[in-house]
């Protein structure tokens, strides 16, 4: 069954092009990788299937909802962008358990899901300390727990492991996979690190200046490319030598 289903997807902003005529399909389970540099349309390819932008071209739809039923859509899904904002006053308790009753929980409702999440995620011991005294590797914990406080269908992660040291970048990479593996749900993780997409993601799309390039799993888009890696792959479809691969 599909999850997500894009058909011509577009985005320009007057004469510029940052998403150009992008399809693809993801099923249940699927964790989708979208590979690229910076100013490939990574970014822009989330927030048109968060319904935060509004294509200029294409359709899409999300859990089978069509991408114009906007509210429909947010219900099913969850977002962590890549630039969260946490309150630092507030614990990692208190904020889960806001996030849920904003989905409409009520308050022992909340209480028991936010729990769960913080268990999930590994940050049950931190539970009741404020958010300003976490790592940066806590708060990207926090926010995908908080992403699946409505037990979305799709969840978009825009660059999770930004900044964060190998350790940390592990745990949330071990987090990616529970959320497919034990809640079926499907993730789109945009990344520009090639070892993540190549350690989790059940397929890939390569995006450069908004175009895709190749789709498929690592072994069939090193197989198109003709070369023996992800990394000489991408360089031969790119034909730029990014200096972060």
């Amino acid at each position: 069954m599909s999850s997500l289903e894009v058909v011509r997807l577009s985005k320009r902003y007057g004469a510029r092009t940052a998403v150009d005529e992008l399809s693809f399909t993801a099923r249940q389970g699927d964790i989708i990788g979208l590979l690229g540099p910076n100013g490939a349309g990574k970014t822009t390819t989330i927030r048109l299937l968060t319904t935060i932008l509004r294509p200029s071209g294409g359709s899409f739809s999300v859990a089978g909802v069509p991408g114009d039923r906007q509210r429909a859509i947010r219900e099913r899904i969850g977002v962590l962008p890549e630039s969260a904002g946490y309150p630092g006053r507030q614990t990692g308790r208190e904020y889960l358990r806001y996030s849920a009753r904003l989905f409409g929980l009520r308050r022992s409702e909340a209480a028991t899901v936010s729990d769960r999440l913080l268990a999930d995620v590994g940050l049950s011991d931190r539970a009741g300390s404020r958010i300003s005294t976490y790592s940066r590797g806590m708060r990207q914990r926090l926010g995908i727990a908080r992403a699946l406080v409505n037990d979305p269908e799709v969840v978009f992660l825009d660059e999770p492991t930004l900044g964060l040291d190998p350790a940390g970048q592990r745990e949330v990479l071990v987090t990616v996979r529970d959320i497919a593996r034990t809640r079926g749900a499907t993730v789109v993780l945009s990344t520009h690190t090639l070892t993540e997409v190549e350690q989790i993601c059940t397929s890939l799309l390569i995006l450069h200046r908004g175009r895709l390039l190749a789709e498929g799993t690592v072994s069939d888009v090193v197989a198109t490319a003709g070369t023996t890696g992800l990394s000489d792959a991408f360089l031969s479809l790119t034909e730029e030598g990014q200096p972060w691969l």
